[in-house]
């Protein structure tokens, strides 16, 4: 009998469930699982920035602010400091300058005793202002001020060697020179300190200190009176009150002045050149004649067209041509 097959394919079970669809299966991602993030959103780091940022800038205006009013309060510590010395280096002018225009009227010995007086008062002046520290706003004014008050220091020693030249007729001509050195000093001292007041006033009046800076004064009252013209004037005031002698148009004129004020009878004598100097024309030796006598020698000194007797005797040894500050080429006679 003929076997009927059936069209269906035979079904193996394996024993495990039924397999579901593929579709209906879930995706797994291969590997360990990524932890959900946790902490604030970004919104709120971003904010937190900006209040960071924020706070930095105020706190440093802050900062900032604290620092400035800090230097200035140091700037105003440092003008309270200076005022003892610039205020008695202001003294010191007014003095020297009673001194100065009254000069005629005062004992050799006087004005010598006041200038030396003067001239330590103003290195004392100098000592002292050095030993201030300048705060950063003041660096680039202490050293004009120190500059300055040394410069006045030097120029009363400058003058002081000169008004006693002419006060002890020695040699004028000399005299012009230091004086005008002095004078010059002292007016530069009293422009750059004037400088110096001005500068540190502007700066105390910035930062809205309530501080004045103290008067440096002026030694010299006009720039005019260290003026070539001016001196020689000033000089010829002073030796026509103390009757020293002045400047003569020629060496002979020098001589017969110097002769006549020592009451000296000069109407037989004669004039010659012994030797000028080389290195200065302005230093010469002179010598006056007459019969039947040493010859009286003269040393001299010639400036702006005025001559003066420096010294005289019958022997001019090198030693004391040397001390009356003749050229080194100028030979005794």
């Amino acid at each position: 009998m003929a076997r009927t097959y059936s069209s269906r394919q035979p079904m193996y079970s394996t024993g495990s469930r039924t397999r579901r669809s593929t579709g209906s299966r879930r995706v797994r991602p291969v590997g360990a699982t990524p932890r959900r993030r946790r902490g604030p959103a970004p919104i709120i780091i971003i904010v937190a920035i900006l209040a960071i940022v924020v706070f930095l800038w105020v706190f440093g205006r802050g900062c900032s602010g604290s620092q400035q009013a800090q230097e200035n309060d140091r700037l105003k510590t440092y003008a309270s400091a200076t005022a003892g010395a610039i205020q008695g280096s202001a003294a010191i002018a007014q003095q020297f300058n009673g001194v100065a225009n009254g000069v005629a009227g005062l004992p050799k010995a006087e004005v010598d005793k006041q200038l030396t007086e003067m001239q330590n008062a103003c290195k004392s002046t100098v000592a002292e202002f050095e030993k201030i520290k300048a705060p950063s706003k003041a660096t680039n004014l202490q050293p004009a001020a120190v500059l300055a008050l040394n410069m006045r220091a030097k120029g009363v020693a400058e003058y002081q060697a000169g008004i006693m030249a002419v006060l002890n007729n020695t040699d004028p001509a000399a005299a012009a020179q230091s004086i005008a050195k002095g004078l010059k000093d002292l007016v530069v001292s009293d422009e750059v300190l004037l400088n110096y007041r001005d500068e540190l006033q502007a700066k105390l009046t910035a930062g809205k200190e309530d501080v004045q800076v103290a008067d440096p004064g002026r030694f010299v009252l006009s720039i005019d009176s260290a003026s070539t013209a001016s001196i020689a004037a000033y000089i010829t005031s002073i030796a026509k009150s103390t009757g020293a002698l002045l400047p003569a148009a020629s060496p002979q004129q020098a001589m017969i002045n110097y002769l006549k004020k020592k009451g000296v009878d000069y109407s037989s004598m004669s004039f010659s050149v012994v030797q000028t100097s080389k290195s200065d024309a302005g230093w010469k030796i002179d010598q006056a004649t007459e019969s039947g006598a040493q010859p009286t020698f003269f040393l001299l000194h010639g400036v702006n067209g005025g001559w003066m007797v420096v010294d005289s005797g019958t022997s001019l040894t090198a030693a004391k041509l040397k001390a009356d500050g003749a050229p080194a080429d100028l030979p005794a006679p």
